[in-house]
């Protein structure tokens, strides 16, 4: 059991962890050590330490004599990471294809009906929110660690990256269609073109992300 001490770094970790995935501290923003802990009502050790662990899992920089920022991407860099992803995601799912596609079907089609109320009533937050739940979906229905591990190594950076991403209205709309796309192909147990239908919805090569660079502020 962890002492009340290990538990509170938790605690203003995923504090931290959840205002960047969030938005709330945007990509790229300098983090204040002071703010957060005034925010957070919080002392000094708890926050550097969840600094520490945020800069472990590369979703905040430190710039020696510039300070602490929230991770951002360069297009390049984005298109490496949404090729690492792709690759995991498609192996993923055909590994959990191959004893019954039927349960992981019913699972994405749950979350896409949650998807499409949230998106009819403009709540964008909530509509990445289940984005996130989407894919994660596929990666546990591998049933493979390794696969699950590793994709943990990426998720908060692409669930960032999507909310960066999700308020421009056309691709949230396309990012719609192409999660159905993906299910429908499930549900004929057309393997192959659900995995085409992945890499048109992820690769930046096929459209399915805007340029990270004309998009900042």
């Amino acid at each position: 059991m962890k002492n009340s001490t290990n538990l509170l770094k938790d605690i203003i970790y995923l504090r931290i962890h959840n205002m960047i995935i969030s938005g709330i501290l945007p990509m790229g923003q300098k983090i204040s050590e002071s703010v957060l802990i005034d925010r957070l009502n919080a002392t000094k050790a708890p926050v550097r330490d969840a600094i520490k662990r945020l800069e472990a899992e590369r979703l905040v920089v430190i710039k020696p004599k510039s300070g602490t920022f929230v991770f951002n991407v360069t297009d390049q860099e984005l298109e490496e990471l949404l090729e690492f992803r792709y690759c995991l995601e498609s192996n993923a799912m055909r590994l959990a294809c191959i004893p019954n596609c039927k349960c992981l079907v019913q699972e994405l089609r749950l979350i896409l009906d949650k998807m499409l109320v949230s998106y009819e009533r403009g709540q964008i937050d909530e509509y990445l929110k289940l984005d996130y739940d989407f894919h994660n979906v596929i990666i546990a229905n591998s049933h493979n660690p390794y696969y699950i591990d590793a994709y943990s190594l990426v998720a908060a950076r692409m669930a960032a990256i999507r909310v960066h991403l999700g308020s421009n209205q056309e691709h949230t709309e396309r990012s719609l269609r192409q999660h159905e796309n993906i299910i429908k192909a499930l549900e004929l147990n057309k393997v192959d073109l659900a995995v085409n239908e992945l890499l048109q919805h992820i690769s930046p090569k096929h459209g399915a992300y805007w340029s990270i660079t004309n998009i900042k502020q």
